[in-house]
């Protein structure tokens, strides 16, 4: 049965779908350059530099989308190793600590879109007791000259979501804060190796 594409279902699927079109677009205009480089002698100059920006993006949002589907791999040497309490206690700790890690680079990464769009990251700056904007400076492409913030945003756009996704899971899974209707269980046909 197929489901009806409404505007809920494409938001709760806003990761998968710009994936995927990345993907394809990077794929369609890396075997356009090929054709025109090689049997036209007329590469296409920017190219190179589009289907970097749209690379990054592919992998940051499908790195939250594989985070959401539970399809990241995972080590769980120690954790197969023991058994009751102190396998959940284990797990827990695991769990918060990528919270916390994922919490940083979600930080790290805005501070350096921040560094692509204002002069070294300062939004606003008190001066003698007067409150001032920083100076917007700008980095761009060498090609296209297209701002590089448009790349760099992916970065901690992905990080974010993939923080938001534990944090939901958490709440969800352990402290049972959150209610699902069918939680997405580890390893299953939703997921992958977890």
């Amino acid at each position: 049965m197929k489901k009806k594409i409404t505007p809920k279902l494409i938001f709760s699927n806003l990761d998968a779908i710009i994936c995927g079109t990345t993907l394809t677009l990077c794929v369609i205009l890396v075997n356009v350059n090929v054709v025109f480089r090689y049997f036209l002698n007329n590469p296409i100059r920017w190219t190179d530099e589009v289907v970097t920006s749209l690379f990054v993006w592919t992998v940051f949002m499908g790195s939250a989308y594989a985070h959401r589907r539970h399809a990241h791999l995972g080590v769980d040497i120690v954790v197969n190793l023991v058994k009751g309490p102190t396998k959940t206690v284990i797990e827990v700790i695991v769990e918060i600590l990528e919270i916390l890690i994922l919490a940083l680079l979600t930080y790290i990464s805005a501070q350096y879109v921040l560094n692509l769009i204002f002069k070294r990251g300062i939004l606003f700056t008190i001066k003698d007791g007067v409150f001032a904007w920083g100076k917007v400076k700008l980095t761009y492409t060498d090609t296209l000259r297209i701002p590089k913030w448009y790349t760099g945003v992916a970065v901690p756009l992905g990080f974010g979501v993939s923080l938001i996704y534990s944090v939901v899971a958490f709440l969800r899974d352990r402290l049972h804060i959150i209610k699902s209707k069918a939680p997405v269980e580890a390893g299953s046909q939703e997921g992958g190796a977890y």
